[in-house]
């Protein structure tokens, strides 16, 4: 149930929603429905990707929609309710079936990416200009474009703020998840061991107080709510292969092991 369904021309003409004891009930889209009731003898074969039909697109909208088929339940061979069209149910059982973590991960990261255009926030660049400094005075002019270029880039895009967020969203809703994930980090400016390290130094200064703290930020303005949303979106995600910061890592490793 719920497997996508494909025709023989290769095509996704919807997903299976129901089985009756002759035919198969195949529906698809959110706003602009599309509902089919095909014959079980048309199903050439069922695997993990989905079930694959005899026919083609063009055959399954033109013999075997709704509209086609109604005759079949005006003299019983199959149930009235089997063609009958509920459309704000079938586009709940779309969103349902639908949606996935990283569908999801791109919904919160798009309202934290509105929410820091809404507010104007921008992330931190100082430790950008602490890095391209460094770079400008302790190394050569060929490392200097290969490094100081990047990291304005990198500046540039945290500026961006919530531009970046909605690029990294964006990202999450094609399944990029990593590269999502650094555009967000870049966009934010922050993560979990940010705020935690943050709520630390606040609590050691003596500056926390139960009306004016890091965390009130947080959990009361648009870009603190906004910078929680961006987060959450970027732990709800699931990726193939091994995160960004390990790969990462992992060369830097690697590097040291040569030198």
């Amino acid at each position: 149930m719920n497997r996508p369904v494909y025709s023989s021309d290769r095509k996704k003409i919807g997903f299976l929603r129901k089985t009756l004891p002759e035919y198969i009930i195949v529906k698809k889209g959110l706003v602009s429905l599309s509902n089919y009731l095909i014959p079980k003898s048309l199903a050439e074969s069922v695997d993990k990707k989905g079930i694959r039909l005899r026919i083609t697109a063009y055959e399954a909208r033109h013999k075997y929609s709704y509209s086609k088929m109604r005759h079949l339940a005006l003299y019983g061979q199959v149930p009235k309710s089997a063609v009958r069209e509920r459309m704000i149910y079938d586009r709940l059982q779309t969103v349902r079936h639908g949606t996935t973590r990283n569908r999801l991960a791109a919904g919160i990261a798009f309202v934290s990416g509105v929410l820091f255009l809404l507010s104007g926030y921008k992330a931190n660049i100082e430790i950008y200009n602490l890095i391209r400094d460094q770079l400008v005075v302790h190394t050569v002019r060929d490392f200097w474009v290969y490094a100081v270029i990047p990291v304005g880039f990198l500046a540039l895009l945290s500026q961006l703020g919530g531009f970046t967020v909605l690029m990294g969203a964006g990202l999450f809703a094609a399944n990029r998840v990593n590269i999502g994930k650094f555009l967000i980090m870049i966009g934010t400016g922050q993560g979990l061991f940010t705020i935690f390290l943050r709520v630390l130094q606040e609590i050691w200064a003596g500056r926390w107080t139960l009306d004016n703290n890091y965390v009130t930020w947080l959990t009361s303005t648009a870009a603190g709510v906004g910078i929680l949303f961006a987060i959450i979106a970027s732990y709800l995600t699931k990726g193939k292969g091994e995160n960004l910061y390990v790969r990462i890592a992992r060369v830097i490793l690697r590097r040291r092991k040569r030198n």
